[in-house]
């Protein structure tokens, strides 16, 4: 039996594209990641998943990136790519 393409592909090409969309603004601001990360009041390993592709940033943290790149929200989520999301329910876990 041939194995189902990977659900969770379009959220890695999700934190991908947040990543390199953070990172950009960072180097063009001239700063480092531990700069962003003290600056945004986050963890510096924070922040290189978040650049790296390792985890998808929440609302919050993006607003906290935003503040501390002086970068509106919008201007710093430019170039996102969502095109690989499924709009699908995933199975809920609870009772």
């Amino acid at each position: 039996m041939e194995r189902e393409e990977n659900d969770d592909s379009g959220d890695r090409l999700l934190a991908e594209s947040l990543g390199r969309c953070v990172a950009r603004h960072r180097e063009a601001e001239g700063i480092s990641q531990s700069e962003l990360a003290r600056r945004a009041g986050l963890a510096r390993a924070y922040v290189w998943r978040v650049e790296n592709g390792q985890t998808i940033a929440n609302m919050r943290s993006i607003g906290r990136i935003s503040l501390a790149l002086n970068v509106p929200v919008p201007q710093l989520l430019e170039g996102v790519d969502v095109s690989g999301l499924a709009l699908k329910n995933r199975p809920y876990g609870g009772s």
